[in-house]
């Protein structure tokens, strides 16, 4: 299994209800075998930074690599998700 995860902000002027109802439209994508997109319920601090987390399954890198160049993928990526995050942090990890 591989696992991709992005913990990130959303700008001040987001409207964050659109913003993650539309990255919730990445879960239909076909190697995706499960996702999840939440508000972290750490309270926001120094050692806690993030507001949102989403965290992706897949069989392996190669399905990951099949997500990241589906055009849909792209669509929200570029059309949404950039033009709205303050900042954001990846990290994938095998397992």
């Amino acid at each position: 299994m591989h696992r991709h995860t992005v913990l990130f902000n959303l700008k001040d002027d987001s409207n964050s209800e659109d913003v993650i109802n539309k990255l919730r439209e990445l879960e239909k994508l076909p190697t995706v075998e499960a996702m999840v997109i939440e508000k972290n319920i750490v309270p926001i601090g120094e050692h806690s930074p993030y507001e949102w987390c989403l965290v992706g399954d897949f069989e392996d890198l190669e399905a990951r690599d099949s997500y990241e160049k589906h055009e849909i993928h792209v669509d929200i990526i570029k059309g949404t998700f950039l033009p709205n995050v303050k900042d954001f942090i990846m990290s994938d990890i095998n397992f």
